[in-house]
C-alpha cells in the first residue's frame, strides 16, 4: 500500500476506529472487573469489621444481646471475655508441662469450656429477671386465689339468702299450691 492508492485514507482511518473501539471496548471490560473485585474485596473487608466491633469475638454474641442488661457490650469484651485473657491460658497450656497442670488446665483438648454464644453477665441477669418474672406470677395467683376466695363467699351467701327466701315464700304460700290443692271443693269440676 502507498500513499497513491484511493482508499488509503480510509483504510486508515477505518483501522484506527477498529483498534480504539476493540481496545476501547476490551479495556472497559477489565477494569470493570477490576473495579467490582475491588468493590466485593471492600464490602467484604466492611462486613468483616462490622462482625469485629459488633460480636464477641470468645462468645459470638452480638452487641444487642446487651441491650438493656447490667453489663455493656464494651465492658463485657474487656472484662469479661478478654480475648487476650484466653489467649494467654491457651498458651500457658501449650508451654506448660502436662504433669503440672491444675484442674481447669487439664481441659486442654477439650473445648467445652469455651463459653460459646453464652454469657455469665446474661445468664446471671436471666434469672433475676426469670425470679422477677415468677414473683409477679405469684402475685398475680395470690390475688387471684384471693379473688376467687371472696367470690365463692359471696357465692355461698347469696345460695343462703335465695334458700331463706324460698323457705318464707313457702311459709306466706306465695310460692303457689300444689294442683290439687288449687280445686275448690264447691264448684264442680
Amino acid at each position: 500500500m502507498t500513499l497513491q492508492e484511493p482508499l488509503f485514507a480510509a483504510r486508515v482511518i477505518y483501522d484506527l476506529l477498529f483498534f480504539f473501539m476493540v481496545i476501547i471496548i476490551v479495556l472497559n471490560l477489565i477494569f470493570g472487573v477490576i473495579i467490582d473485585t475491588f468493590a466485593d474485596l471492600r464490602s467484604e473487608k466492611q462486613k468483616k469489621e462490622e462482625v469485629l466491633k459488633t460480636t464477641c469475638f470468645i462468645c459470638g454474641l452480638e452487641r444487642d444481646k446487651f441491650d438493656n442488661k447490667t453489663v455493656t457490650f464494651e465492658e463485657h469484651i474487656k472484662e469479661e471475655h478478654n480475648m487476650w485473657h484466653y489467649l494467654f491460658f491457651i498458651v500457658l497450656v501449650k508451654v506448660k508441662d502436662s504433669t503440672e497442670y491444675t484442674g481447669p488446665e487439664s481441659y486442654e483438648h477439650n473445648l467445652d469450656w469455651f463459653p460459646r454464644m453464652r454469657a455469665m453477665s446474661l445468664v446471671s441477669s436471666d434469672a433475676e429477671g426469670e425470679q422477677n418474672e415468677i414473683r409477679s406470677l405469684q402475685e398475680k395467683l395470690e390475688s387471684t386465689m384471693k379473688l376467687v376466695a371472696n367470690l365463692s363467699g359471696q357465692l355461698t351467701e347469696l345460695k343462703e339468702q335465695m334458700t331463706e327466701q324460698r323457705k318464707q315464700k313457702q311459709r306466706i304460700g306465695l310460692l303457689g299450691h300444689p294442683p290439687h290443692m288449687n280445686v275448690n271443693p264447691q264448684q264442680p269440676a
